[in-house]
């Protein structure tokens, strides 16, 4: 898949950004953890972050469902190669992923039918690559890294960011479902329920997955998994 990715070294920074939280560490500690509203905000507190790095650092950038969202192509007759399919996709992206026509798209090459797209948005990658420069290794959507967190155990997961829930839904190798849903201050086990319904998926078997929305500097980020809450006991 494209989103694959190593776990990242302890002196590699690893930062998420959202429309509603920035988060950065080092070393698997917390240095940023802050509330924001809209890019703008989120872009300016990660850029503050960044240039307290030690210089040379190596940084990795996650970001929430609301830049980076999945979304499956429909069954279409007489097409002819991966160009057709990347037409195809990016025709799609304002009806199937929500974001604006011209949206940067990929096609994952794990499954072939249906196949799988994944869009981010556009002046939010153009902002981050600025800000990271060089010392950019990967900007990855944080629900990919929580794919590899849990491995290939399960069928179903759903993945709560600071802003969306990512359902992704799988028979075997093959994702049936990869949608998002945005939270809206509502907690995500309600908006999970909604979407269960509206797939007829039992919520046996799906897996849930939090950003921790309450993590303060100084704190341990995680390893596996950097900014995820922790499952109550």
């Amino acid at each position: 898949m494209w989103w694959a990715g190593k776990r990242a070294s302890a002196r590699m920074a690893v930062a998420y950004a959202g429309e509603r939280a920035v988060r950065l560490s080092l070393g698997g500690m917390l240095l940023v953890a802050a509330d924001v509203d809209g890019r703008d905000a989120a872009v300016a507190a990660l850029a503050a972050g960044v240039r307290e790095l030690p210089r040379g650092t190596p940084l990795r950038i996650t970001v929430s469902g609301a830049v980076c969202r999945p979304f499956l192509l429909p069954e279409v007759a007489g097409v002819a190669g991966e160009s057709d399919w990347m037409a195809i996709a990016t025709s799609m992206v304002e009806d199937r992923a929500g974001l604006p026509a011209g949206s940067p798209v990929w096609l994952d090459n794990g499954q072939s039918s249906p196949r799988m797209a994944v869009a981010i948005d556009a002046p939010w990658q153009r902002e981050l690559l600025a800000l990271s420069g060089r010392a950019l290794e990967s900007m990855r959507p944080w629900w990919a890294v929580a794919i590899e967190s849990v491995g290939t155990d399960v069928s179903g997961l759903a993945v709560a960011d600071s802003d969306e829930l990512v359902l992704l839904i799988a028979e075997g190798d093959t994702y049936r479902v990869a949608q998002t849903y945005p939270l809206d201050g509502e907690s995500a086990s309600a908006v999970l329920n909604r979407a269960l319904v509206t797939h007829d998926v039992p919520a046996d078997g799906i897996e849930l997955i939090e950003f921790n929305g309450g993590a303060l500097p100084g704190q341990q980020a995680g390893d596996a998994l950097p900014f995820r809450k922790e499952a109550s006991a």
